[in-house]
């Protein structure tokens, strides 16, 4: 039966996002590992995972009976400058807690007394650690391929992130749970929740690597921005600059 059939309360049921994800979430583990022995799919790997990512949607949406619109979902520009305005004030209020907390993180994890306080986690950091400068020897560089790795960031990786979490998860559970609190003029709740937790969840799903938890925290960022503007603009373009500045960190500290 499509799960276009609402529940006994009127409220559509979450089958199709959650069976959707785990689905998208399955076909982007296994590129991954079979682009670890396969050149081609591994060249090749954020492309095809964002061609499951922008499709999906509309496929699921098809096979179980319920409507889906991509302008709806937030894929536009506009309005265009709130989106710019809501990106540029994310970046002024977290880029100097993340290089802050970026340059302590690393100070202590691999310094003299690291490898007490990470444990078993240690040998994970010990191959960074050796390479590690500290700010007395980092030297401000750009990542190798700069401007396609930007391009890279946008086109294959942010958008079609947002896009299926923000734009379709998000907008899915919004409408079996509406928010009906406001967060500096955004609607924020259960479905802001849920889309971070399984926005966590599919990074760590696919390579296994549990330290990806961590993007729950600005998965929620990135969802604020959808729900703020209406549009996936704000966070794709907050999204990619974040990861760049982390490309950027890691080029510029690391030997």
């Amino acid at each position: 039966m499509p799960d276009s059939v609402p529940s006994p309360a009127g409220t559509p049921r979450l089958t199709e996002p959650v069976a959707t994800f785990f689905a998208a979430t399955a076909v982007a583990s296994l590129c991954y590992w079979l682009g670890t022995t396969v050149p081609l799919i591994g060249a090749n790997l954020h492309g095809i995972i964002a061609i499951v990512f922008l499709y999906a949607p509309a496929a699921a949406a098809h096979l179980f009976g319920r409507p889906f619109d991509y302008r709806e979902a937030g894929l536009r520009a506009f309005p265009l400058l709130p989106n710019l305005a809501v990106a540029g004030l994310a970046i002024l209020a977290t880029w100097p807690l993340f290089f802050g907390g970026f340059l302590l993180f690393y100070n202590v994890s691999c310094g003299p007394g690291g490898a007490n306080l990470l444990g078993s986690w240690s040998e994970v950091f010990a191959p960074a650690c050796a390479h590690f400068t500290g700010l007395a020897g980092a030297h401000l560089r750009l990542p190798e391929n700069f401007l396609l790795l930007a391009a890279s960031q946008v086109i294959a990786i942010a958008l079609p992130e947002e896009f299926f979490f923000r734009g379709y998860l998000l907008g899915r559970f919004e409408d079996r749970w509406p928010s009906r609190r406001r967060l500096w003029g955004a609607p924020v709740g259960r479905a802001l929740l849920a889309s971070s937790v399984l926005f966590a969840l599919g990074h760590v799903l696919v390579d296994f690597d549990p330290l990806r938890l961590v993007v729950f925290f600005p998965a929620l960022v990135f969802g604020w921005m959808r729900a703020r503007t209406g549009s996936l603009l704000a966070g794709a373009l907050f999204h990619a600059l974040c990861n760049l500045l982390s490309d950027v960190l890691y080029a510029s500290f690391f030997r």
